[in-house]
């Protein structure tokens, strides 16, 4: 059945009530799902397998989903310009499998096919493809070239069938020259438990590039006090230069209107935060010379 508007308790009620074997949504409608659900449980049995695609969403949340709901959180790729072209994948994390018959490539910036386990750009050809985008032939020619859809997602080829996802292109943080995926980071960050959910955006650094820096909503009961503990169990799991070099603390992650997470917003926030932070940096030495 279709809602008109996302409400955890109303779409619990109605896969109870109508006996759902298939439920659809982001990330952050399955978490406020689980934790409705956890304050009042409903009969979900009737669910076979719940879909989520559109976001990154975090493995713990999938396995929490699946451990509550008795039915599996699996991963989908989707795009509006190649739906139904790749599957999802049959375990935990940023994965998609790859269907007959759509073919796949996946290219580095030259247009060349990188090796398997290195990430460059996903390009799908198969029968479900559009044929070009309402009176825009530039943009057409720039995202449909000889049969392929250019998805501005960055991928790694694991094996024949399946792919990781690594991040949209345009959300790659780029430090000293290498290229960091957000949703790396963000999948280390939202594992600690203290942790609701996470996002990474990169500021303009004159020497780096970029640095890392990382918003948090913190789980019920936890306050700001856990900022430090989180980052350190965050450095023992990643690379020193992909720790976040802060955490700030929000309420919520802003989101667009379709739920997923808004990293122009999250990334304004960053740098007028930066610049608030070396400006009291900067007079600091003039007030002690005072």
């Amino acid at each position: 059945m279709l809602i008109e508007s996302f409400d955890a308790d109303t779409v619990l009620d109605a896969i109870e009530k109508y006996r759902c074997t298939l439920q659809i949504g982001f990330p952050a409608q399955y978490a406020a799902l689980l934790e409705r659900q956890r304050a009042r449980p409903r009969d979900l049995k009737s669910l076979r397998y719940c879909l989520t695609g559109g976001d990154s969403c975090p493995v713990e949340l999938q396995q929490q989903v699946t451990a509550a709901f008795g039915a599996p959180l699996y991963n989908v790729w989707a795009a509006t310009e190649a739906v139904g072209n790749l599957g999802y994948a049959l375990r935990p994390g940023p994965v998609m499998r790859i269907t007959r018959p759509a073919e796949v490539r996946v290219v580095d910036d030259d247009g060349k096919d990188v090796v398997d386990g290195e990430p460059g750009e996903l390009l799908v050809r198969g029968p479900n493809l559009f044929a070009g985008y309402w009176n825009d032939l530039r943009a057409t020619a720039e995202s449909l070239k000889d049969g392929w859809y250019r998805t501005g997602d960055l991928v790694r080829r694991d094996g024949q069938d399946e792919l990781l996802f690594v991040a949209r292109k345009k959300d790659i943080i780029i430090s000293g020259g290498t290229n960091i995926s957000p949703i790396e980071i963000e999948q280390a960050v939202a594992a600690h438990p203290s942790v609701k959910e996470a996002a990474v955006v990169g500021v303009p650094d004159a020497v780096l590039g970029q640095r890392v820096i990382g918003f948090i909503s913190l789980a019920k009961g936890k306050s700001e006090q856990v900022v430090p503990g989180i980052l350190s169990d965050v450095a023992t799991r990643l690379a020193a230069y992909k720790v976040p070099e802060h955490l700030i603390v929000l309420d919520a992650l802003p989101r667009n209107a379709l739920s997923k997470v808004d990293r122009n917003t999250l990334q304004a926030m960053a740098i007028e935060g930066d610049k608030v932070s070396r400006s009291r940096a900067d007079e600091q030495p003039s007030r002690r010379a005072s």
